[in-house]
């Protein structure tokens, strides 16, 4: 169990990789307006650096005249990741340092589902080790694109609370909160969090997120943002889910949560925005529009199904058709 003392003396971090590109076309436009670099954080594991590079090229391509520094979290990285994060940086003249992570300190957290990593929790830590490099940052899920102007995130006034967040939908919170036992009836999705430093410090955000080592796994429907709803019980600042997702009021960020990931499948204008920013990356292009004739996507033929369907193709709804009845045979029975 990782206790109190342990904050002041481990560092958490076993390497740093820094990528410094800034090109001089890219510093004469950047001149002409000095700015402090905007700081965006992800946490992955060596499986997600492509869709973090995508993400990472959205930001970029809709914020040509804007600097940042890119803070990549994770607990390892491939020859072949690293060379195209480097060409990513050299690409667009931007900043990046990759942090690999002792995941020592954080294997008495929960895994709820087999599949998923504990680098979720890494997010936990990165406010002790970026404070000395701004006060402000932006902690992105690297399953997201942005599609706009990202200064809007900048002009959000904190008012004091240590972060802002998107609740999540109105289902998801009535389940969330009665499942946890949250007295606020809020819950917010920790995917997206406009953080500030110096409040999250002041409120012990990390110390008290560890506190949770060890707990019974069945007292969570999910990971990391399980307990960080538990740690603030809806007190941070809410904002519009354009920013996590979309609204009524449109989207700035979108987030690919759920079955149909947009680098498996293409339904929807999110899904083809991301094949975009897939394609204009330094990660190779899927032209395959449909998910993976592999008996674990079988349930995702039936989503393509559907959206055919809808979109009256109904050549391709048959061909999916086929696919969901053969691999889902497959799936069940084990071949």
């Amino acid at each position: 169990m990782f206790n109190q003392e342990d904050f002041a003396k481990n560092k958490f971090i076993l390497k740093t990789i820094e990528i410094s590109a800034l090109m001089p076309h890219r510093n004469a436009l950047l001149s002409m307006q000095p700015m402090q670099p905007m700081h965006i954080a992800f946490n992955i594991d060596d499986n997600f650096f492509m869709q973090a590079g995508v993400a990472i090229t959205s930001i970029l391509e809709n914020n040509k005249r804007k600097p940042f520094f890119f803070h990549i979290f994770c607990d390892g990285v491939s020859d072949a990741n690293l060379a195209k994060m480097r060409r990513t940086a050299e690409k667009y003249g931007t900043q990046m340092r990759i942090y690999i992570m002792d995941m020592q300190p954080f294997q008495s957290f929960h895994i709820k589902t087999k599949h998923f990593s504990r680098v979720t929790y890494l997010r936990s830590v990165m406010p002790k080790i970026l404070q000395p490099l701004t006060d402000k940052y932006l902690y992105m899920d690297a399953d997201m694109i942005c599609v706009g102007d990202i200064s809007e995130i900048e002009k959000i006034d904190l008012q004091d609370y240590p972060f802002a967040a998107a609740s999540e939908t109105p289902e998801a919170v009535k389940y969330k909160t009665e499942f946890l036992h949250q007295k606020s009836g809020k819950h917010f999705n920790d995917g997206l969090m406009w953080i500030d430093i110096n409040e999250w410090e002041k409120e012990r955000i990390t110390e008290k997120v560890f506190s949770y080592q060890g707990a019974d796994p069945s007292r969570f429907s999910g990971q990391s943002q399980d307990i960080m709803n538990l740690v603030l019980d809806g007190e941070i600042l809410f904002i519009d889910r354009k920013f996590n997702g979309g609204s009524d009021k449109g989207v700035l960020i979108y987030h690919f949560t759920g079955r149909n990931k947009p680098w498996q499948m293409v339904i929807g204008e999110g899904a083809r925005l991301w094949r975009h920013y897939l394609d204009v990356s330094c990660w190779d292009s899927i032209k395959d529009p449909n998910p993976p004739k592999d008996p674990a996507h079988y349930f995702n033929h039936k989503l393509m199904m559907q959206h055919y369907k809808r979109e009256g193709q109904y050549g391709e709804m048959l061909k999916s058709c086929f696919w969901y009845s053969w691999l889902k045979i497959r799936y069940k029975l084990g071949i």
